[in-house]
């Protein structure tokens, strides 16, 4: 079975549906954490986006490390 490439623009080619997949991925860990944070401010409503941004930066400060 042949798979086909996905090319885009600044990035390699890839098997289809591979980043697709590790897209899927992030965005879950992200929302995992970020849910983790709401619970942890008590859930407190409003501070979602806020939280969102915070869980994106610890993700990728703990992906480089």
């Amino acid at each position: 079975m042949v798979k086909e490439t996905v090319s885009h623009p600044g990035k390699s080619a890839m098997p289809a549906g591979t980043q697709g997949s590790k897209d899927a991925e992030a965005q879950d860990l992200i929302a995992r954490r970020t849910f983790e944070l709401y619970e942890q401010r008590g859930r407190q409503d409003g501070r979602d986006l806020e939280d969102w941004l915070d869980a994106e930066r610890q993700l990728a400060g703990a992906s480089s490390r």
